[in-house]
């Protein structure tokens, strides 16, 4: 028996659950297309059996759980038991073999976790990671949960004001994630948007196969087809790395109207899915094939569209999307935008989308006219509850002011409205994109140049050498000294390694620099920005300065 739940995200669930009893509600696919179908009485039986478990495990809320879990069954009903129980959920991807990066133990400390979950088979590797630094910020329990056996709770901390839903961990322009909290309305209030935006309701069918640990994987593939009272087809992220064909193909089986992903993954089923395999699958029923997460460049929608035309796929399914996890996920984005004009492609816009949203001169707080770039502006109810931590750490993006009114959003993107539509055209943070990720510059600066004491972690610029090809970065690192390393090949080919192994990030460049030769702010800060406009215009690479290795 269910108790009344805790707050209104439960219970919206509940009542998915209850629309939807005897029906198909979620199907976990496997490689070769198997089915695990999960109908909503199944989902409310077994998650409302992990919530009682966790409530009598963890305590009343306001409790926070991180969920180290691959995708699947398991992190599913993990995150509905939690949901159910009134817990903040913390999900966050698995530790990377021989990673070097305190991410993982910094976001189980940042949290005020009082446990994390995991399988057993993941159990040493989460351990060592979560002491790679000092102790175990929280105690690891594994599933399936023995009431018997589990262990006693850190005792976390106090939350700031209520409790949130999910803590999303992003990276912005500071060296170590920052927790996003988000709240059940604003869950609601966003799933409401993109309900408004893209006509979807309880005849909704979805393919999600990004990672559930990412705002669009989350949100929009697994919470978003439930409150609305569709159906959603569950695959692993390493299917789609493995064969981009699975996810067109499970389309085709499921007759799924929506699934989408970065725009990497559009580009990846153009590259290794050919016009004869194309053509031979059925995708007359995809009505919203949505790209988001990174820019998406001008002519990636039409060439996807004119790969799969021959399939059935409708002109207008294919649209370019914008949001971020500080806005629980969506803000524009529209089917039948059209592919406007200049690099990148249009987010087209509602009245209702519209009115959450402004370009903002970044330097003086005013309002941009149309045509005219800015920074981008978001508000409204989606906008999470701020940063984990002291005010002062959301004080940067949160509650800013426009019009004379408060409780904006700064998004740190570079963008212009035209023609009804918005425009992302570039970023104020130092972040680089990586496969739908959004990384941050200084994190990947600091592990590089900690792989060795002849280089400063503060003294570093990390880039992407072409704005539009996501994965790929441009390192340049100043030594403490006049002098370079003494085995510079070596020690680039071992960042390259741990950039890779760490984030899956290529390095293109990497070029040593002596000390002082970066550009400077008059405060100090690396001028990341300006240090790319220099690359770009051949001035590193003329090697004035120091070796450029490849």
């Amino acid at each position: 028996m269910i108790p009344p739940p805790p707050n209104p995200l439960a219970g919206a669930l509940l009542r998915a659950f209850e629309a939807r009893a005897s029906a198909e509600q979620i199907a976990i696919r496997t490689r070769h297309g198997g089915r695990e179908v999960f109908t909503g009485t199944r989902l409310g039986t077994e998650a409302g059996a992990l919530a009682e478990t966790f409530r009598t495990w963890l305590g009343p809320p306001p409790r926070t759980l991180v969920l180290a879990l691959p995708a699947g069954t398991d992190f599913i009903l993990a995150l509905l038991g939690g949901m159910l129980a009134g817990l903040t959920l913390v999900p966050v991807p698995l530790p990377r073999p021989g990673s070097h990066s305190d991410r993982f133990r910094h976001i189980a400390a940042d949290s005020g976790a009082a446990a994390l979950l995991c399988l057993p088979v993941h159990a040493d590797a989460v351990r060592a990671a979560l002491c790679l630094d000092g102790s175990a910020p929280c105690p690891v329990a594994t599933l399936p949960l023995d009431p018997a056996r589990l262990p006693a709770p850190a005792p976390g901390r106090p939350p700031e004001g209520a409790a949130p839903t999910v803590v999303q961990y992003t990276s912005g322009s500071t060296r170590l994630p920052k927790g996003v909290r988000v709240m059940p309305e604003n869950i609601l209030a966003n799933a409401a948007l993109v309900a408004r935006a893209w006509g979807m309701d309880e005849t909704a069918r979805f393919v999600n196969w990004l990672p559930h640990y990412h705002d669009m994987g989350l949100m929009g593939g697994i919470l978003y087809p439930l409150l609305c009272g569709g159906v959603s087809a569950q695959m692993s992220p390493l299917d789609f790395i493995r064969d981009p064909a699975t996810w067109i193909a499970a389309i085709a089986a499921e007759r799924a109207g929506f699934s989408g992903g970065p725009a990497f993954a559009f580009s990846d089923c153009l590259s290794r899915i050919g016009p004869e395999q194309a053509a031979a699958y059925d995708l007359s029923c995809w009505r919203r094939a949505f790209i988001g997460a990174e820019p998406v460049p001008a002519g990636l929608p039409a060439a996807f569209r004119a790969r799969f035309a021959p399939a059935g796929l409708r002109r207008e399914a294919v649209f370019a999307c914008y949001g971020m996890a500080e806005m629980t996920l969506f803000a524009a984005g529209l089917p039948g935008t059209g592919d406007g004009s200049g690099g990148v492609a249009p987010c087209g816009l509602t009245p209702d989308l519209a009115a959450g949203l402004a370009i903002v001169d970044p330097e003086t707080g005013a309002r941009r006219p149309d045509g005219a770039e800015g920074e981008i502006w978001l508000s409204g109810a989606s906008v999470g509850a701020g940063y984990l931590g002291p005010p002062e750490h959301g004080a940067g993006s949160f509650g800013a002011r426009l019009d004379g009114h408060p409780g904006w959003l700064r998004s740190g993107d570079l963008g212009r409205i035209e023609d009804g539509a918005l425009y992302v055209t570039g970023r104020i943070k130092d972040v680089v994109f990586c496969n739908g990720r959004t990384l941050s510059a200084p994190e990947i600066e600091w592990l590089a140049c900690g792989l060795s004491p002849a280089l400063n972690p503060m003294a570093a610029a990390l880039f992407m050498p072409d704005p539009e090809a996501s994965g790929h970065a441009v390192l340049i690192a100043e030594t403490r000294t006049a002098r370079l390393p003494p085995d510079a090949e070596a020690l680039a080919r071992t960042i390259r390694h741990a950039v890779a192994g760490e984030w899956g990030l290529t390095l293109d460049r990497i070029l040593f620099l002596p000390r002082g030769r970066l550009p400077r702010t008059s405060s100090g800060k690396i001028r990341r920005r300006a240090a790319a406009e220099l690359w770009r215009a051949g001035k590193w690479r003329a090697g004035e300065m120091a070796p450029c290795l490849p």
